[in-house]
């Protein structure tokens, strides 16, 4: 089994995406081949070692919100591929206990948002009705609210999902309209009405999102220090770890 793990990491998101590309690996006790699909303007492979698993991918955003909105063209660019499953993981995701891919495996995969519990009183689904994005108050339907920073599954059925995702998002481009939470409202509006086979829940998440180490300006910044990415080069062979801004070897690695 080959389990496919797709990164956007460009502009101030490099080395985030390559701390979680390396935690990921040192921590996975699983049996499957684990390849890392890491989009970026900048090469990953000068900071990895000669065989580290990872296919770049060099792929240029003019900013955060272009970057974010070109997961589903990323993703499906990956079709012919021969994993066997594909994960999209935010790159500013860490890693920082022992795990296999059972607590994530499944044939299509959301995760619920860590505040779908805990504050989202109303969930922040785009209610413009003029959007493909579109889910209303009224719905009948169990209002989960997914995560836009995690999702994946058996390879052909998430290239199906992202074919949707992405002609959703074309049509409301036609109009002009950016949904609320863009990518994310658009995954949601597919989730509220058919599903995933398997969610996540919260409570059940081995990993931690949206943890930035100390680098909470990813998405205004252009680029990460000259220092961090030499020191990032430097160690091509270790572990890193990110907090307080800082950049360093991971320790017990």
């Amino acid at each position: 089994m080959k389990i496919g793990i797709v990164i956007i990491a460009t502009r101030g998101y490099f080395l985030l995406g390559l701390r979680f590309m390396k935690k990921f690996l040192h921590w996975y006790k699983g049996q499957a081949v684990i390849e890392f699909h890491f989009f970026s303007d900048r090469n990953v492979k000068e900071y990895v070692p000669e065989d580290f698993p990872v296919v770049f991918h060099n792929h240029y955003t003019k900013d955060w919100l272009a970057g974010t909105n070109s997961k589903f063209d990323c993703i499906l660019s990956l079709e012919k591929s021969d994993c066997d499953y594909l994960f999209y993981f935010d790159a500013d995701t860490d890693v920082g206990k022992k795990f296999t891919e059972e607590w994530f495996l499944g044939d299509l995969v959301g995760g619920q948002h860590w505040g779908d519990l805990a504050f989202m009183k109303e969930k922040p689904f785009d209610r413009n009705p003029r959007s493909k994005a579109f889910v209303p108050k009224n719905t009948h339907l169990p209002q989960m609210y997914y995560y836009g920073a995690f999702f994946g599954g058996k390879k052909h059925l998430l290239m199906e999902l992202m074919r949707t995702l992405k002609r959703y998002q074309q049509k409301d481009r036609e109009i002009g309209y950016e949904p609320v939470w863009n990518d994310e409202s658009y995954l949601n509006k597919e989730f509220h009405f058919r599903p995933p086979a398997r969610t996540v829940l919260s409570k059940e998440f081995a990993f931690l999102i949206s943890h930035k180490g100390g680098y909470e300006n990813t998405r205004g910044m252009e680029e990460n220090t000259a220092e961090h990415l030499v020191f990032a080069k430097e160690n091509k062979d270790k572990v890193l770890e990110i907090a307080h801004g800082n950049v360093f070897i991971a320790p017990n690695t």
